[in-house]
């Protein structure tokens, strides 16, 4: 496996491939496998499925999402995270690999440790910028991302703008 055909995920970018058309198919086409601490499938599936199996099998995901244990290590700047968090970017950390994360304090925390981050919204602008997405494709999956409230008017109107002047 090529470490580049690899990334960490915490569960918010997770959800907002959810939130998508077709957006674990087209994560799909940038990764081979999305690692995830236990913790993440969990959160993923609670509220909403019976079990982790019926959410990898509604969205068809079983051998895309890699499920990989955490060797928990204590870092002062992970205890105001929740456990998904500090799971993920320890795996990060762990594994040299990327990660994506999408709330602030994560992505703060995750920088400060050196680790490089993306929400789904960047993977949507890489997958245009790789030739993998149309500008219409990113410019839809974009407008999905901010209708449903997974970006905020700036980020939508900067990336709107940068697909448009490429």
């Amino acid at each position: 496996m090529n470490a580049h055909r690899l990334i960490i995920s915490n569960t918010g970018p997770l959800i907002s491939l959810e939130k998508i058309s077709n957006g674990y198919g087209f994560i799909r086409k940038l990764y081979d496998h999305i690692l995830i601490p236990p913790t993440v499938l969990e959160e993923l599936f609670q509220g909403q499925f019976l079990s982790a199996q019926a959410y990898l099998e509604h969205y068809d995901v079983a051998d895309l999402l890699e499920v990989v244990d955490v060797n928990q290590t204590r870092l002062p700047e992970l205890e105001q995270l929740d456990i998904g968090e500090q799971e993920a970017i320890q795996l990060a950390l762990q594994r040299h690999l990327p990660l994506l994360i999408e709330e602030q304090a994560g992505r703060t925390v995750a920088r400060q440790l050196g680790v490089s981050i993306s929400g789904i919204a960047g993977q949507v602008l890489k997958a245009f910028q790789e030739n993998i997405l149309t500008a219409d494709e990113a410019l839809n999956k974009f407008h999905e991302l901010f209708t449903s409230r997974r970006i905020n008017t700036r980020i939508y109107l900067g990336l709107v703008e940068t697909v448009r002047l490429s």
